[in-house]
């Protein structure tokens, strides 16, 4: 054997040790043991699930192990079009009921995870099953295992839906997966969870192309570290960016697109709404401590500047700031800006009070 394949097979063989040194036996039994007592409180299964391992893969693995003998796939739910406000009500249902779809496991095994102190991700897209594109997006995890990325599908690992009825069929197939075996029946919306430095084109991976076209490498793990420091809004601006960036688009794309599109112009309404929440309470403050310090002033009162002027520029004070989060609005919703206006119009006419009281201590 030359150097060079020795060389390969020494790295073809280390490769594979973190799957191979994972005692699932012992894992298993840990898991079947779960106190029932403890299944309603994800803090509670997490810590039991999880503490008796050092291994960050190991207490994955229990996770993992948990979810996939525990949660059954809900078919009712599968071509349901239900809103969840909040990943909480994903954790909650499943948790109480034992039953969801992919975003019920998915989201459970995040949330577990990081209950736990591992890193874990949601990943929406789509998948191929016999090499052929699922009519319905998709969720799985990314994780990351000393500072290396791999993917589980918690979902799939569980068992499969044959002529609409769910059949068990536990698999450690989809836990850790390697981005580059993983990308060939998962493609994520969002090309950054890829994690390839080549990642491929949509049209690529309907097609089953085996390599991507992608000439210039991505830095996945820089992209990723600046991805989680930004704002919710700016997330879900570069998401929409990347996603209509990464070629031709099938109708799953497409409504991806304008999903992140309707969540976009949701959190800026809320952003908006909470400032002008924000503004109106300072406001509302500033007006109460105006009327407080002025309502029991009889006519004989004399201005008395040090006691008034403290006073007044603390209530200026609180205007400007109220004033600083209405600035902070920029949405053209009609219903947000007649409240702006009014809000606006409101600390006017408060500021033009104190700086006339201003005035009258200021001339005596």
């Amino acid at each position: 054997m030359s150097i060079s394949k020795a060389i390969l097979s020494l790295i073809l063989f280390l490769s594979s040790i973190h799957i191979q040194s994972i005692d699932y036996k012992k894992i298993e039994k840990h898991v079947e043991n779960t106190p029932q007592s403890i299944t309603k409180s994800t803090t509670a299964l997490s810590k039991y699930l999880t503490d008796p391992f050092d291994k960050e893969d190991e207490r994955f693995a229990a996770i993992y192990f948990w979810i996939g003998k525990n949660i059954k796939y809900d078919v009712s739910q599968r071509n349901s079009n239900r809103k969840y406000f909040s990943t909480k009500e994903f954790i909650n249902e499943v948790m109480k009921y034992k039953k969801g779809v992919c975003q019920h496991y998915s989201e459970l095994f995040k949330e577990l995870s990081i209950l736990a102190g591992l890193e874990s991700h949601v990943i929406s897209g789509y998948g191929k099953t016999d090499g052929n594109i699922s009519g319905l997006a998709h969720a799985w995890n990314a994780i990351k295992v000393n500072e290396n990325w791999y993917f589980v599908d918690a979902t799939w690992g569980a068992g499969y839906v044959s002529h609409g009825i769910y059949k068990y069929d536990f698999r450690l197939k989809y836990f850790m997966v390697k981005p580059e075996k993983f990308v060939e029946d998962h493609m994520p919306f969002d090309p950054m969870w890829q994690l390839l430095k080549f990642p491929f084109k949509y049209e690529e991976f309907d097609l089953g192309t085996k390599k991507s076209t992608h000439h210039n490498e991505f830095f996945y793990e820089d992209s990723i570290k600046n991805y989680l420091k930004l704002p919710e809004i700016e997330q879900i601006q570069a998401r929409i960016r990347r996603i209509d960036s990464n070629g031709k688009k099938n109708i799953l794309v497409k409504n991806e697109i304008k999903q992140e599109k309707t969540y976009l112009s949701i959190s800026v309404k809320n952003i908006d709404i909470g400032n002008i929440n924000s503004g109106n309470y300072l406001f509302n403050t500033a007006l109460k401590q105006y009327n407080d310090f002025y309502d029991n002033i009889g006519s004989n009162y004399k201005p008395v500047k040090h006691k008034e002027l403290p006073e007044l520029y603390d209530i200026e004070k609180k205007i400007q700031q109220a004033k600083q989060y209405y600035a902070k609005v920029k949405t053209n919703d009609p219903q947000i800006v007649q409240k702006l206006k009014q809000a606006k119009s409101a600390v006017k006419s408060l500021e033009n009070i104190v700086n006339k009281r201003k005035k009258i201590l200021m001339n005596n």
